[in-house]
């Protein structure tokens, strides 16, 4: 499933042909290619303000996607998948911590990832969420980036949060 979104004829890389759409969203490709869409109403600024950013992102959608699959198939919770540890959070927000509940997967093998980028969030300038849709059941997986000194970083993976730089050379014995 790698590099799945890696024909960028299917993306709009044109600034003059991106606009906000009726239902709030700037679709960054066609519906019968990815259907993938930014959402406005929730972007840190107008489209104007972000367009030459969308174009970036959009030139970066396959790396991304690549990056999530890849902590996919190499990571996996500690203890048997019973190891979790939270952080502390707000009420109604479950958060665990990656650096006392991930491990290195012993026997890393490509998996099925049965998720499809649909929507991009883009509430603060450093900050990306990717929205996947599970194309096997009714379920939602956020994939939060930070983008900084022109690099983005996999910060959080659904549940998973404070992901360090490099986490695929850390050694999983933190």
């Amino acid at each position: 499933m790698y590099n799945r979104y890696e024909d960028i004829s299917k993306f709009i890389i044109d600034m003059d042909q991106l606009c906000v759409a009726d239902d709030g969203y700037v679709y960054v490709s066609k519906q019968e290619d990815y259907n993938i869409a930014v959402d406005m109403e929730s972007s840190y600024g107008s489209l104007d303000e972000v367009k030459s950013f969308i174009i970036y992102l959009v030139k970066h959608i396959c790396e991304l996607d690549n990056l999530v699959q890849r902590f996919n198939q190499k990571k996996r919770i500690k203890d048997g998948g019973r190891g979790y540890v939270c952080l502390p959070s707000p009420v109604g927000v479950l958060r665990f911590d990656y650096s006392q509940s991930i491990e290195n997967d012993p026997f890393p093998q490509e998996k099925e990832f049965p998720y499809e980028l649909e929507i991009i969030y883009m509430e603060n300038p450093n900050s990306i969420v990717f929205d996947y849709w599970n194309t096997k059941n009714c379920s939602q997986l956020d994939i939060t980036f930070e983008y900084k000194k022109d690099k983005f970083f996999l910060r959080k993976f659904g549940y998973i949060d404070c992901i360090p730089d490099g986490w695929e050379e850390i050694n999983s014995n933190l």
